[in-house]
């Protein structure tokens, strides 16, 4: 009787660890590679509801380089740091921009304001969403080349 016992909980267990291992690579496959991409802001929504749309999206870019580093534009500042993601988890640490007070209409503190506190990333038909986990924000960009 002991041996049924054993035997049954020696394939429960290997069941188990084939089991997560499966629903590990799926959540890696789910990973979209960001290295070497370059996106621009096509809309940016603010608490409120309020819609923003950049009058130039190419002075709002984020370019993702190697070894996870950030390079960007925002308006007349430009932005650095690293980036970190895993599956639907993103983040920037750290995320620095410089403060060059732009024209009159920019989008700039809001745009750095949000990007700040991301913590998600979504692909959905060829557009990037970040959001930061207030309800209503979140950030359009679409792929352009360098």
């Amino acid at each position: 009787m002991n041996k049924l016992l054993l035997r049954r909980l020696v394939i429960s267990t290997l069941l188990m660890l084939a089991l997560s291992s499966v629903k590990a690579g799926l959540a890696q496959e789910d990973v979209i590679g960001l290295e070497g991409t370059n996106w621009q802001l096509l809309n940016m929504k603010v608490l409120g509801g309020f819609l923003f749309t950049p009058k130039d999206p190419s002075l709002y870019r984020l370019n993702f380089r190697t070894e996870n580093r950030l390079t960007g534009t925002s308006d007349c500042n430009t932005i650095t740091g690293s980036y970190f993601q895993e599956s639907t988890g993103f983040r920037f640490d750290p995320f620095v921009s410089t403060r060059k007070l732009c024209s009159p209409g920019s989008l700039h503190n809001n745009l750095v304001l949000i990007l700040k506190n991301v913590n998600a990333i979504e692909f959905r038909d060829g557009m990037m969403y970040m959001t930061n986990g207030y309800d209503g924000v979140e950030l359009e960009f679409e792929e352009r080349g360098f």
